[in-house]
């Protein structure tokens, strides 16, 4: 029932760690969003839909990878697990109490944060914000927890190791963040989760499970006053605590000095080109988050100049780009798909967009229109899911704020193709990358060599 931040199912993994808050426009316009904060420090937020005759009721905490030392690779995943575990010192407590109430329920771990949620017919949501409520308030961790539920999370990890594209991007997300790569690392290994104990899952809970450290989020068809009193009825005694990041702040992350390449030679049919870089912060470099996103809204347009050559009449089957919102900065991505026969032109291909990015070669004013109009499409047709926007709307506010994400979209209406430039030219162009490359061994021998023969001078 639990699921990491990079292993969801493809629609929440859309809604986790897509790079717009599609929701936004229709939420501001319609007036469906409120915010309260209880005399405790927890924030409230309320989004309405009365579309559908359910409720989401989520609570998420700025925990995540990026608390965790050193050691502690995993730790705040592994405390997800266990916190529902732990419920009545019974493991399968929760699951009864939620099948009572007709719903169902998950958590996820991400990269800073860390949320637990139940879906139930709306005339119960006040029984859903009771029973995570009692979750939240009343932790417990034993030994035997820790002994029954930490072979499920390795279990987890060994599947996502089996998959050779979730291989190739952990390693690739090593190289990219080095020394901060625990602080990113959001599943941990087998190293770093058999050495947790007890003592430091309360210690994280002490730590970072205060409600002025954390938010409840509730959607779909209710309303604003009835959540708010059931929420001060049963969060309301939650006791405030210390700033969290105050006593232990979360240290910068440390910046790549030169590039790398790495080659996964697997028994795979395609050929998979990664491309990383160090992207923005939210919190030191707001406006280029904005630029960020909309040069990948062109880039990934099926009609954009750069899909015309990387695609249409080029080596790629498919490639996108992305960037990652995060507070402690965020990734870029760049991800194709071509066959061994052009593996080497892809990769050479794709390295010289990226060299020129900040021309924006054919790039006019009516792409990012377009780009514009294909947004407010997809805010539309994303708003239906009641379900889903609880955990977009949890992402939004641990990483980059609410204030943020609901005036994400006049933010975006106003980039210009300077912006993108000026986005390009700070953070992608000539900058250092890490290069990955998943292939059959023969084509990654062949790469291998031709990389250490000096083709291109310019790749690492």
């Amino acid at each position: 029932m639990h699921s990491l931040g990079r292993t969801l199912s493809p629609l929440f993994r859309m809604l986790l760690v897509a790079t717009v808050p599609f929701a936004a426009a229709t939420a501001q316009q319609s007036g469906l969003i409120s915010r309260t904060t209880l005399d405790n420090g927890l924030e409230v937020v309320v989004a309405e839909n009365p579309a559908v005759p359910l409720a989401t009721v989520l609570v998420a905490v700025r925990n995540g990878a990026f608390t965790q030392d050193s050691d502690e690779a995993g730790l705040a995943h592994l405390y997800e697990h266990l916190l529902f575990h732990s419920f009545r010192r019974d493991p399968s407590a929760f699951g009864y109490e939620v099948s009572r109430l007709s719903g169902r329920y998950n958590g996820t771990t991400n990269h800073e944060v860390v949320t637990y949620f139940v879906v139930v017919p709306s005339k119960h949501v006040e029984g859903g914000i009771k029973l995570l409520g009692r979750l939240l308030e009343d932790a417990h961790f034993s030994s035997g927890d820790l002994k029954d539920e930490r072979p499920v999370v390795l279990d987890e990890l060994q599947r996502d190791e089996s998959d050779p594209e979730g291989l190739l991007e952990r390693q690739v997300d090593r190289a990219l963040w080095g020394e901060s790569w625990p602080r990113k690392d959001v599943g941990g290994d087998s190293v770093s989760l058999r050495g947790i104990t007890p003592e430091q899952l309360q210690q994280t809970y002490a730590r970072y499970y205060v409600p002025n450290n954390a938010a409840l989020i509730v959607t779909g068809d209710v309303t604003p006053d009835r959540v708010l009193a059931a929420a001060r009825h049963h969060f309301g005694e939650w006791k405030r605590g210390a700033d969290p990041f105050a006593e232990r702040p979360i240290p910068p992350v440390t910046p790549r000095a030169g590039s790398a390449a790495i080659l996964l030679g697997k028994d795979v049919l395609d050929v998979t080109i990664l491309v990383a870089l160090q992207g923005p912060s939210v919190r030191t470099d707001p406006a280029a988050t904005y630029a960020a996103d909309a040069l990948f809204e062109v880039f990934n347009d099926p009609g954009s100049p750069f899909q015309r050559r990387l695609v249409d009449a080029g080596p790629f089957q498919s490639v996108t780009g992305h960037y990652l919102t995060l507070d402690h900065t965020g990734p870029i991505e760049l991800r194709g798909k071509t066959t061994p026969a052009h593996a080497q032109e892809g990769l050479l291909k794709l390295l010289d967009e990226l060299d020129n990015l900040d021309l924006l070669d054919s790039v006019t004013d009516d792409d990012l229109a377009i780009a514009k109009k294909r947004r407010e499409v997809t805010a539309a047709l994303t708003v239906e899911h009641t379900a889903m926007v609880a955990p977009q709307l949890a992402f939004w506010w641990s990483s980059a704020g609410m204030d943020y994400y609901l005036t994400y979209d006049d933010r975006m209406n106003a980039q210009s193709l300077e912006s993108l430039r000026q986005f390009a030219r700070t953070y992608i162009v000539g900058r250092p990358r890490v290069i990955g490359v998943l292939a059959a061994p023969t084509v990654v021998d062949t790469l291998a060599a031709w990389l250490r023969g000096g083709a291109r001078r310019t790749t690492p």
